[in-house]
C-alpha cells in the first residue's frame, strides 16, 4: 500500500513541479502551487524513508500546465484520488505507517478544497453543485484497487 502511496506522491510532485514552472497563476494561487509542491516533496521523502527505496517512475500527463482551468481540473481529480486512496489505506496500516498516511491525508484533503476554491473563483463551467469549496461532509474512500485504477492513466 505504501508503494502505491509513494507512486501517487511522486505523481503529485511532478504535476505541481510542472505547474509551478509553467506559471499559469499569479499572486495567492501561485503561492499555493509552490507550497503544495513543497508539501508533496516532503510526503514523497517520508514515504521513500518508510519504504527504504526510490521509485523510478515516468508519468503520462496531459498538456494542461499553461491553462489554469484544465490544470485545476487535473489537480482536483488527482487530489480526490489521493484523499480516497489514503482513506482506504488507513484500515490496512498500523504503527508509523498509519500515522504517516493519516498526516498526509489531512494535507491532501486541504489541497482538494483549495483547488476547488480556485475553480470556483475562475468560474469553471464544468463544476458540479454544490458550488462551495468544502463540498462534502465525508471524503470518498477508495479501495487499493480503485486507487490504482484512478491513477492508471498517469502511470507507466
Amino acid at each position: 500500500m505504501l508503494a502505491l502511496a509513494l507512486a501517487a506522491e511522486e505523481l503529485a510532485r511532478e504535476v505541481y513541479r510542472r505547474a509551478v514552472a509553467a506559471r499559469p497563476f499569479r499572486g495567492p494561487w501561485a503561492a499555493y502551487l509552490e507550497a503544495a509542491l513543497a508539501q508533496e516533496e516532503e510526503h514523497a521523502r517520508r514515504l521513500r524513508e518508510a519504504l527504504g527505496r526510490q521509485p523510478a517512475l515516468r508519468f503520462r500527463l496531459p498538456e494542461v500546465f499553461q491553462s489554469p482551468i484544465p490544470l485545476l481540473r487535473l489537480l482536483e481529480s488527482l487530489e480526490e484520488a489521493f484523499v480516497g486512496a489514503y482513506l482506504g489505506a488507513l484500515p490496512l496500516l498500523e504503527g508509523e505507517a498509519l500515522r504517516l498516511a493519516g498526516a498526509i491525508l489531512g494535507v491532501e484533503a486541504g489541497h482538494r478544497v483549495l483547488v476547488r476554491q480556485a475553480r470556483l473563483e475562475l468560474q469553471d463551467p464544468l463544476l458540479r453543485p454544490p458550488f462551495v469549496a468544502n463540498d462534502r461532509a465525508l471524503e470518498r474512500t477508495l479501495s487499493p484497487e480503485e486507487a490504482r485504477e484512478a491513477l492508471k492513466p498517469y502511470l507507466p
